[in-house]
């Protein structure tokens, strides 16, 4: 069967015992079956190694390779160099995919002769279940057209190409030499260190407005603190982007995509490197805010988590409540996490600001509405500052030594 595989089908797996079932099933399922499966266990300590075995005795397209924890970038690498398949999808092992999936982005490819298909996605939250798409429509697009925005549309934290590898399908020549050159010391932003280099080699694309992919957001991996060390990866990435970038025909247009993504990966990795060493505020994206400030946190996703463990760091810092609308699932984790409605509850004197821990400033000027609707004074609600969203602040050239060493 593999011999004449057609699409080569790569699971990352580490630890995912729980989910791992179904996205087998899911993939072993499909309605196209010229598939080769390449199951990488790396490391895992739960029963996922067992999982991936005994998948692969029950499917001769399955091979599984068992080998010593070293990160995403390597398990990649490692199934990518022995990829029998013509074109190359990824699923995450917690996630799982429609069955027709694989032949209608084959279909696609094949149709339009691309050199890369993007699908949408439904996101899994609990019972909550949304469809998420790129920004642009269906269609076939020259790659010159989506270069100059595909990390940034023009509105912060908005991708004109969604940074995933999943729920697309690469082309294994391409893929291959774009995958194996990717620095394996980095360590957030693998996706990212795929998906816009390997745009750069392409010809053409299609946007498929099909959505086939299920991204489970896990509340176990909703939570992923950040420390001092994550600086170090960040640094790594964005300095590998830096010099991709730097070597590309659009470098001009991709230096302040990129001074975007930069702004957007250290909120949420790394938020204290933005603020002055030494100064008398904290949160300077925010406008900033005093060090013996009482807050009240609205947001409990990536961002949130960052400001979270921020301010916990700063004995004079009161946190005082965290909110957010999926509080139901986060309390499933660890955090002690509000519906927004109790911010009612605080006397005015209580707190001296609500931080809306959002990227998006559409969505941050929803939640404002909203908080002013309750009776907040909207003196007393910060969101991310128009300086720190503005495009001619220069994060990449404040951070010039560290990125382009």
């Amino acid at each position: 069967m593999l011999q004449d595989a057609k699409v080569t089908v790569i699971v990352p797996v580490y630890n995912v015992a729980g989910y791992l079932e179904q996205c087998l099933s899911s993939i072993t399922g499909q309605t196209y079956d010229r598939l080769q499966i390449i199951l990488v266990d790396d490391g895992s300590t739960d029963a996922s190694g067992q999982i991936c075995d005994r998948y692969q005795a029950q499917d001769d397209r399955i091979v599984v390779i068992h080998k010593a924890n070293e990160g995403l970038v390597r398990a990649r690498k490692t199934a990518v160099s022995i990829a029998a398949g013509e074109y190359v999808c990824y699923v995450d092992g917690d996630d799982w995919i429609e069955p027709d999936m694989i032949e209608g982005l084959l279909g696609d490819m094949e149709r339009t002769e691309a050199d890369m298909v993007v699908s949408g996605y439904y996101c899994n939250a609990g019972h909550d279940v949304w469809k998420a798409a790129d920004r642009l429509e269906e269609g076939i697009y020259d790659a010159d057209k989506i270069i100059p925005s595909m990390l940034y549309t023009g509105r912060f934290y908005e991708f004109g190409i969604s940074q995933f590898v999943w729920a697309k399908l690469f082309r294994k020549d391409v893929l291959f030499r774009v995958q194996m050159q990717v620095d394996d010391r980095i360590s957030c932003g693998e996706d990212v260190a795929v998906t816009y280099p390997y745009i750069l080699q392409t010809d053409r694309l299609y946007c498929s407005d099909y959505c086939g992919y299920h991204y489970r957001q896990r509340a176990d991996s909703m939570t992923n603190r950040v420390d001092g060390k994550d600086f170090v990866g960040n640094k790594v990435l964005l300095s590998y982007l830096y010099h991709i970038f730097c070597r590309s025909a659009y470098a001009d247009k991709l230096y302040g995509q990129l001074n975007q993504y930069a702004k957007n990966l250290l909120l949420v990795r790394q938020i204290g490197c933005l603020d002055v060493p030494g100064g008398q505020m904290v949160l300077l994206p925010f406008g900033g805010i005093g060090k013996n400030a009482r807050v009240i946190i609205y947001g409990a996703g990536k961002l949130g988590q960052s400001i979270y463990y921020y301010l916990r760091e700063v004995p004079s810092i009161e946190i005082v409540d965290w909110l957010d609308k999926k509080y139901l699932l986060y309390r499933k984790t660890q955090y002690c996490v509000n519906p927004p409605e109790r911010v009612k509850a605080y006397p005015e004197d209580s707190y001296d600001v609500i931080l809306i821990a959002v990227n998006s400033p559409e969505t941050a000027e929803g939640i404002r509405g909203d908080l002013m609707h309750m009776g907040i004074h909207g003196e007393k609600i910060k969101c991310l500052s128009r300086e720190f969203l503005d495009e001619e602040n220069d994060i990449l050239k404040t951070l010039q030594g560290e990125v382009k060493c």
